[in-house]
């Protein structure tokens, strides 16, 4: 077969271009585009070379990825030309040949010596293959290639190279050779040894965590990073840990850092101290915009209604500064708050008034702001009134005509329920909430149990473990009499998540089954997890448990 091409400059992206009726591909190095002149460096394409890569090329558009990347890896080795070196790194990774990767990188890598991106390359290609030993020259050199500025920044990289390899005290000793000569040095010690520190952290040594955060406070007091990983050591409630975070966010004017603080604080529900912290941070940092927010937030989960209230219009004067999409929809939370905070206080006209008025610029905020208002109606209990906001906006996207259907149902309009899930169904044939909530819906009124069973099931196709559709076949199996199969589920779906429904239903089969102790104390645990749960207070008050 012949395939007339040409070669030519491509202006678009500056790269000469083999172009044929087959398609074009870069061949060797950049164009050199000059004002009034174009020139094509001379190169090491020659005619032979040329008809390789695109004998080369050509063997990948028909489905021979071996013998297009042996092609190309040939003319990339040929010609040292690095933009074939990468095109055969590609090659091999598209095709999921490690080997080839690794091979072709390394090529590469021996070409260019100094080439920090094929290093690197080899190393990460090595590390997905769990060749974890044979990483350690390749991590030497990375490090050693980063220009001196930059060298903190690539040793704080090592510990996400590292992550996922199978043997983590492998990763660990290697890491540690290879860092070793950076341990003293000023410019990197507290970089190294919070990199160490968190490769131990993956090997469970904890102490050896410890110990790595305080040496590298210790080289540097100023370096974040060492006081970062105390902060998740104290999450993982390692003794020790708090004090030098406590130390480190008096001495550092970082507002991250103080953030931080507060966040691993929540994390372990000490909310009074994090509450304090906070204040804390925004009297240190008053212009910090994200510090205000989650002080609002947590002031407006304890029902400090006023101080949330001015935290929350603190943190929406600062943001309103901010033009990035991430503040927009910061404001949007907030603003959000500040409108239950009104509705908590009987001022839902106010409240949706103060929704109204959020900026809409785009399809994504006018969204945004619709499914603020529902929320804040839903939380209200006005089913109507958030139902006609939905069908107001007279939207065919699966995800509000869900919301829709749900609404019905509260509405206990079951036909118009149906038609909307089935309506999703239809849009969105793997929406698997859909027919989950369609079966859950007939199975909790012992309506059509077979069909409701037959949809819960295909919910499960798409999402084998999820413990909600999970309960939801426990529900079903309970109403058509199967208890040791309607336990079997709940209990599964009850170990992956202890939701206060789950609990319910868990419970309820367990009182059928004459199992009385064990469904009160499945009961208890569900009340400590959610005392206000529907469910689980109409299960209560229907079966009178003494708890």
């Amino acid at each position: 077969m012949k395939l007339p091409f040409l070669i030519g400059l491509h202006k678009a992206c500056g790269w000469v271009l083999l172009v044929s009726m087959a398609g074009c591909w870069p061949v060797l190095g950049h164009a050199q585009t000059q004002e009034t002149t174009e020139q094509v460096a001379n190169s090491a394409l020659t005619g032979e070379l040329l008809y390789e890569i695109l004998l080369g090329e050509l063997n990948l558009r028909q489905g021979e990825p071996g013998a297009g990347f042996s092609l190309l890896l040939d003319a990339a080795r040929r010609s040292n030309d690095i933009a074939l070196f990468n095109r055969a790194v590609d090659i091999a990774l598209q095709a999921r040949s490690g080997d080839g990767a690794l091979m072709a990188a390394r090529a590469w890598s021996q070409a260019y010596p100094q080439d920090r991106k094929a290093n690197l390359q080899v190393l990460q290609i090595l590390l997905a293959l769990n060749q974890t030993t044979e990483s350690l020259e390749p991590l030497k050199k990375e490090i050693a290639l980063a220009p001196l500025p930059e060298r903190s920044v690539a040793i704080s990289l090592i510990p996400r190279y590292y992550n996922r390899v199978s043997d983590k005290k492998s990763a660990l000793d290697v890491v540690q050779k290879a860092l070793t000569p950076y341990l003293q040095a000023s410019a990197t010690a507290a970089a190294a040894w919070t990199a160490l520190g968190r490769m131990r952290g993956f090997t469970d040594d904890l102490a050896g965590t410890l110990e790595a955060a305080q040496k590298g406070r210790s080289a540097d007091p100023s370096a974040i990073g060492p006081a970062l990983l105390a902060v998740e050591l104290m999450t993982r409630k390692v003794n020790g840990a708090e004090a030098l975070v406590v130390q480190a966010v008096r001495q550092q004017g970082s507002p991250e850092l103080s953030m931080s603080y507060a966040q691993a604080l929540i994390e372990l529900g000490r909310l009074p101290d994090a509450n304090t912290q906070l204040q804390d941070t925004t009297t240190r940092f008053p212009l910090h915009a994200p510090a205000w927010l989650v002080l609002g937030s947590l002031q407006f989960e304890q029902g400090q209604d006023a101080l949330s209230e001015v935290s929350l219009k603190r943190y929406v004067d600062l943001a309103n500064q901010d033009t990035s999409q991430d503040a927009s929809r910061s404001i949007l939370q907030a603003q959000t708050r500040r409108a239950a905070l009104l509705a908590r206080q009987g001022k839902l006209k106010e409240a949706r008034e103060l929704i109204a008025q959020l900026p809409a610029k785009d399809e994504q905020e006018q969204r945004g702001r619709l499914m603020a208002e529902v929320q804040l109606l839903r939380e209200q209990r006005q089913w109507q009134a958030a139902f006609d906001v939905l069908a107001s906006a007279r939207s065919d996207e699966p995800d509000l005509v869900y919301e829709q259907a749900m609404l019905a149902e509260k509405l206990n309009r079951l036909d118009e329920m149906e038609h909307l899930l089935r309506q999703v169904i239809a849009k969105d044939p793997a929406y698997h909430n859909a027919y989950n909530a369609l079966g859950f819906s007939l199975a909790d009124r012992n309506l059509r149990l077979p069909e409701a069973k037959a949809l819960i099931l295909k919910a499960l196709t798409f999402v084998p473990d999820d413990p909600f559709i999970t309960d939801s076949l426990g529900w079903v199996e309970f109403r058509l009499g199967d208890l040791p199969s309607a336990l079997t589920h709940l209990q599964k779906a009850y170990a992956n998540r202890a939701d206060a429904e789950i609990a319910a239903h868990l419970g309820e089969v367990l009182w059928q089954l004459n199992r009385r102790e064990d469904a009160r104390k499945i009961w208890r645990e569900g009340m400590r997890t959610a005392p206000d749960n529907e469910t689980l207070q109409e299960t209560l008050q229907r079966l009178k448990p003494e708890l």
